[in-house]
Parts: C-alpha cells; sequence; structure tokens
C-alpha cells in the first residue's frame, strides 16, 4: 500500500513538472517570437500562492548564491517601484517581458509604449479578473470592459462638472479650516504634535467626497469623539453624549462611523466571503460586516429619497452632486430596460468605487506635499509667497474658483502637486493586457516593430516612467555627499527628489523655454502624436511632460474620472494650511522644545537632520499598496506653526550639509534592501533563467 502511495506522489510530482516545463517552453517560445526582450524566471507574480507567501521563503532563498536568485528580483510585486528606473538600466530595455509556467507579463517605462497601450483601449484591455473584489456592492466603472464599461462611463461623466467642482472647493475649504484649527490649538500658535496627519487626511477626503458626492455633509470631530476614537479604533456612538442623535432612525451605526469602519476593514471586505465574515466571532471582522451592510442601506435609502426630489421636482434647484447627476442619469429613460441604464445595485457599485479610490488618492496627495514641504523649508516659503500675491491677504471665506484656482493650478501649489504625484503615483503598476480574448497585438517597442503575445499581462511602470531621464528636466543630486534619495536608481540626476520648480517655466534671453533653476526643456525627447484628445494633467502654465511619461491618473479612455475632482480638493487645502501656516517636522523625539530654544542654529540643523532622515528611510522602506501607495510603515509628526514663527531657519539643510560636506545624506542607504541585500548595478540585459545561470535575449 505504502509503495502505492509513493508511486502516486511521485508520478504526480513529475506530471507538474513536466506540465510546467511544457508551459513554460510554450511561453518562452512566444516571447521569442514577439521581438521583445525577456526574461526566464520560474514565478508568475500573479500566483496566489506566490502573492501570500514570498516573504517566508526569504529567509531560504537569501542562503543561495546570489547568481541563482537575481529572478526573484523580477517576481516581487512592487518590484518596479522599490527598483524605480534602476531596474530597467539593469535590464538594459525600458521594455521587457517575464516568462514563467503561469504566464507572461510585459513591464515597461517607455513613454511612446506607454501611450500606444493607452490609446489603443481595445487592443490592450484591463485585465478586469484582478478587480472582482471591488464588487462588493455591485459592478462599476472600474470593473467592468468593452460595452459594459461604456455604459459604466457614459453614466459617470456626466456628474464630474465644473459645477460639481464648485462644491468641491467649497467644501475643502471648510474641511481644511477645521483640521488646521484641530492642529494648531486653540491659541493658533502649534505647540502640539501632529502625528496623525495621514488618518485626519483621510478622514478631510471623505468628508469632502460625502458633501460634494451625495449632499451629506459630515463635520470634523470634536475632541471627544476624538479621544474616543484613538482609545477605542472606532466610534462607539452609544458611549459619548450627544452623538446617539447622528444615527439615523433604523440604523445601528452612524453614517460617518459606517463609512469610516467599512473603509478601515477593507481588506476583510475584499477577502473573505461574506458568508464567512458574518460568521467569525471577531469584534473587528463583525463590526466590518456591520458597516458593510450600514453603509449600503444607507445609501440605498439616499438613492430612494434622491429619486423622489427629482420627481417630485424638488432637486433640481438643489446641489449638483454626484449622487443627484447619477440618479437624474438612470431616470433619463424610464423603461428600466434600456441597456443605458444603470441598476441600482450598479449605482451603489460606482459610488463606492468612487468613495474608495477617490478619497485615498486625494489624502495622500495632502499629506505627502506636507510632508515633502517639511523637508524642503525654502520651497514652502516659495509657495507661501505665491499664496501671498494670489490671494492678497483675502481670507479663505474670500476665496473665489473662476478667480483663485487657476492661479494655484499654474502656480507654485500646482507644481507642488504635480511634483509629488510624479514621485508618489497613486498606482505604481498601471494594469493592462492581452488577455480575454485579444489576441497577439504589434506594437511599436524601441523603435522596432514587435508582437505582444496573447494571454500577457502588461504593468505600465509610473514609478520608472516618472523618473526616466530621458524625458524629465534634470539636475544633479542636492543632498550631501552628492547622493540621492535612492541607493541606487537615478544615481546621477535628482529624479528621486522633491523638485517642484522643474515644472516652473520661464523664458530666457535667447528665447529658449527653462524650467524655473534655468534646466532647458527642449533638450527632452519629444513625444509621438498618436492623436488622442485629453485635457492635460497639469496647467498650461507648466512644464508639460512627453506623452505617456506621465500619468498619476492613468492616460487614455480609461484615465481617471475624478482627476479633477483630486485636483481641486488638494489644491485648495494646500492655500488653506500654508496662507498663514508653515509645517515643520517635530524633532520631539531628539530634543524638547525648551532644549531647542537655546540651541544656534549649527545644533539645530543636527537635530532637524536626525529627524529628517528618519522620514526619508521611512519614504525608502515604509512605502506599501493596499489600495494606493501609502506609508505603511510608520507615521511622520509634524508641527504647523504660524508663518513667520518656524523654530528651523530656511537654509537649515544647507547648514547641515555645510557642515559636513563629505556625509551622505541618507541614513536608509545603508540598512536599505531588496529582498536579499541591496543590488549592485549590472551592465547587459540582467536576464535570468531558472537557475540563475543562462542568459535569454530575444531575437
Amino acid at each position: 500500500m505504502a509503495s502505492v502511495i509513493l508511486l502516486a506522489v511521485g508520478l504526480s510530482i513529475v506530471y507538474v513538472l513536466t506540465n510546467h516545463l511544457l508551459r513554460l517552453r510554450k511561453n518562452v517560445l512566444a516571447a521569442r517570437k514577439s521581438g521583445i526582450h525577456y526574461i526566464v524566471v520560474p514565478v508568475y507574480f500573479m500566483e496566489r500562492w506566490w502573492l501570500i507567501g514570498h516573504r517566508l521563503l526569504f529567509p531560504l532563498l537569501k542562503k543561495l548564491p546570489r547568481s541563482w536568485t537575481r529572478w526573484v528580483d523580477f517576481t516581487l510585486p512592487e518590484f518596479t517601484f522599490d527598483y524605480r528606473h534602476e531596474v530597467f538600466k539593469r535590464v538594459g530595455h525600458d521594455t521587457f517581458l517575464t516568462v514563467s509556467p503561469g504566464g507572461m507579463v510585459m513591464y515597461t517605462c517607455e513613454p511612446p509604449v506607454i501611450s500606444a497601450i493607452t490609446t489603443r483601449r481595445n487592443d490592450f484591455p484591463k485585465p478586469t479578473h484582478i478587480y472582482t473584489s471591488l464588487d462588493i456592492y455591485g459592478k462599476n466603472v472600474v470593473t467592468t470592459e468593452g460595452d459594459v464599461w461604456r455604459k459604466h462611463r457614459k453614466a459617470t461623466s456626466p456628474p464630474f462638472t465644473e459645477k460639481n467642482n464648485h462644491l468641491v472647493w467649497d467644501e475643502s475649504i471648510r474641511q481644511a479650516q477645521a483640521m488646521l484649527s484641530s492642529w494648531v490649538g486653540q491659541d493658533g500658535q502649534g505647540h502640539q504634535t501632529v502625528d496623525r496627519l495621514m488618518d485626519d487626511t483621510m478622514r478631510l477626503s471623505l468628508n469632502v467626497i460625502s458633501a460634494a458626492g451625495f449632499g451629506r455633509r459630515m463635520d470634523w470631530p470634536t475632541s471627544e469623539t476624538q479621544s474616543r476614537e484613538d482609545e477605542t479604533g472606532y466610534i462607539d456612538q452609544s458611549k459619548i453624549k450627544n452623538e446617539n442623535r447622528d444615527i439615523d432612525p433604523g440604523h445601528t451605526m452612524s453614517y460617518t462611523y459606517a463609512i469610516h469602519c467599512l473603509l478601515d476593514n477593507i481588506l476583510l471586505q475584499f477577502l473573505l466571503p461574506r458568508w464567512l465574515l458574518s460568521k467569525i466571532p471577531d469584534v473587528t471582522a463583525k463590526k466590518a460586516n456591520e458597516a458593510y451592510h450600514e453603509w449600503g442601506n444607507y445609501m440605498r435609502e439616499l438613492l430612494i429619497n434622491k429619486k423622489a426630489d427629482i420627481e417630485s421636482g424638488v432637486a433640481e434647484k438643489e446641489t449638483n452632486d454626484i449622487l443627484t447627476q447619477l440618479v437624474k442619469q438612470q431616470l433619463i429613460d424610464t423603461d428600466a430596460k434600456k441597456k443605458g441604464q444603470l441598476i441600482e445595485s450598479e449605482v451603489l457599485g460606482n459610488i463606492f468605487v468612487l468613495v474608495l479610490a477617490g478619497h485615498e488618492t486625494a489624502a495622500n496627495s495632502i499629506h505627502f506635499s506636507a510632508l515633502y514641504l517639511a523637508l524642503a523649508p525654502e520651497t514652502q516659503r516659495r509657495l507661501q509667497k505665491d499664496l501671498e500675491q494670489i490671494f492678497q491677504g483675502r481670507p479663505p471665506s474670500e476665496w473665489e474658483y473662476d478667480r483663485d484656482l487657476p492661479s494655484l493650478f499654474g502656480g507654485m501649489a500646482g507644481a507642488i502637486l504635480a511634483e509629488e504625484l510624479r514621485l508618489v503615483p497613486p498606482v505604481v503598476g498601471i494594469p493592462k493586457s492581452t488577455m480575454e480574448g485579444v489576441g497577439p497585438q504589434k506594437l511599436t517597442v524601441g523603435g522596432k516593430e514587435c508582437l505582444v503575445p496573447a494571454n500577457t499581462y502588461i504593468s505600465l511602470c509610473t514609478g520608472a516612467a516618472h523618473r526616466h531621464p530621458d524625458y524629465w528636466p534634470t539636475a544633479k543630486p542636492r543632498l550631501a555627499g552628492g547622493h540621492t534619495a535612492h541607493p541606487i536608481a537615478n544615481i546621477d540626476n535628482d529624479l528621486e527628489e522633491f523638485r517642484p520648480e522643474r515644472w516652473l517655466l520661464s523664458e530666457s534671453p535667447d528665447g529658449t523655454t527653462r524650467t524655473a533653476d534655468g534646466i532647458p526643456i527642449e533638450t527632452l525627447a519629444k513625444e509621438d502624436d498618436l492623436g488622442v484628445n485629453e485635457s492635460s494633467d497639469t496647467s498650461d502654465r507648466l512644464f508639460k511632460p512627453v506623452k505617456g511619461s506621465y500619468l498619476p491618473f492613468s492616460d487614455g479612455y480609461r484615465a481617471c474620472l475624478g482627476r479633477r475632482f483630486a485636483q481641486v480638493e488638494v489644491l485648495a487645502v494646500i492655500a488653506v494650511l500654508f496662507q498663514n501656516y508653515s509645517v515643520e517636522l517635530a524633532v520631539d523625539k531628539y530634543a524638547t522644545d525648551e532644549e531647542l530654544k537655546k540651541m544656534n542654529n549649527d545644533e539645530k540643523a543636527e537635530i532637524w537632520h536626525k529627524a529628517a532622515e528618519d522620514v526619508r528611510e521611512l519614504m525608502l522602506n515604509g512605502l506599501g499598496v493596499i489600495i494606493t501607495l501609502q506609508i505603511r510603515g510608520g507615521t511622520v509628526p509634524f508641527r504647523f506653526v504660524p508663518k513667520g514663527q518656524e523654530k528651523f531657519p530656511d537654509n537649515i539643510d544647507e547648514i547641515w550639509k555645510k557642515n559636513h560636506p563629505d556625509q551622505i545624506s541618507n541614513k536608509g542607504v545603508p540598512g536599505w534592501s531588496s529582498w536579499a541585500g541591496a543590488p549592485q548595478r549590472e551592465n547587459g540585459s540582467g536576464a535570468f533563467d531558472l537557475f540563475g545561470a543562462l542568459k535569454s535575449q530575444a531575437k
């Protein structure tokens, strides 16, 4: 009996190995035929067991010779963002394939290739199978393709109008003022350290989208509510004085808590079936399931009420919020069988993804902008001078969308937002494919005609494209010792550094258009005209990147619907925060306020530099993706202080550099590593087979 079992096990192993080798051979032949450079690896990065367990294998893989395990670099879920443009320089190509038994992936940071793929929507559709978890309320504009997607796009596009953006502007200003007040204290002096800036910007963005999206205004929490949240992780409405009134009749949670709890536990919603989530005895799981039902019920009630208001004519003179516009689209034709009409679950599904994606994108941009400005005091002063010129001392209550937003968009605030999105794009690999019935596709890669194989997953690598030195204005690295903010990528330029000035244009006496710090932009690679009529991600008054080199909101026909919504929100918030206040790194870890007062500038520079290095290390090692790219490994403490009362001089970084001219200014470098240690820059293709011994080069 034992021998039979052993034989069966042996035959099963032989079968699996043979099957894998045959599939690998088939994929290698297709890759060779494609004409695109390829790398053979043993693992398809989308295989569930690898996504879940690859980190558990690292201790074993690290014991093997590096020459055997270089393939691991090309199978990590976020390797193109971890390695930035370095990985493409290592391979020697801006577009390449990884080939495994489980499938093929094409990675590209080549702007003409990216632009062609985003323009040819039918040839390179979104691989919708990877988005099925977003269907928890219903099908939506993100999870569909083809004719179904066109129906959703047609229904969801009209709400994003300039009328709605006026609502976004007004609510963003209101929420930003409330958030800033909670940071600077009752006396407005900013003596308290803010260590929950990311959480607060998430709250602000949710509040904005709730008001401008659904017509439901949410106030900033009281100190009592905030304290309860800090202690328990959620709002226990029954234990907070006067908060029970926020729970609508027929509900067990307030609207505010339902949406916060839903999004805070979004991974549980995605990973666990509804029947299982409802049966898990854990308190968090129960709350997550309850929040799912409660928020869904709130939205269904809003839908019913909005329909009634529209049909009775009450809503015609009211708001232009997204929900109103979606319902109006739904009621355009009373024939329920009309193909262009969204059913209730689809309306809910679209509202959910708009909230999910929209609030994180805007919140992240506000958070990272503050972080970068805290590290760049001189840039912050330039922003404040620009705000002085725009508003002339007018308080936010006197700001006007039509007059003031264009100036913000085309000035320093717009440059800061553009640069922040260049460095920290919401999505690090925009997915496309030749899957789901789409055959091989001709594509010009590296100047020659190639053939993208069928069933290929495609990743448009934003992190690398945004740092490609052939397509961006560059200068020398500015950190001490001539080192960049990343240990191996862009080591000969400043594209890893926050420099909004690269977006500001000026004309020199010889008629050459240059960036604000004198870099001529005519020397950059030019774009191919692919005939796609799209508005720019940035103002016409700022540097215009080559098409395909800058895609924080994706590009082409499937570009982000809420792009303008997010831009209006972030610019309004930045203006509120920095009109009268400055952000500084909190140095509580290294010195008290009293100790800081007694220090001279050289001593302050030492303290500031330690805090700055903590932030740089966190930005290097602590970023991760769940929905969007965020800091996952910790928080950055800040102080918001009245403008003119800053504790550190504007040139604090330069003071430290002067005192340490030869020291590398990046504490993260010695400790930074890939899964197996800091990789060395390699010449040649860097393409390795299953055992790291053979190189494969497309013919």
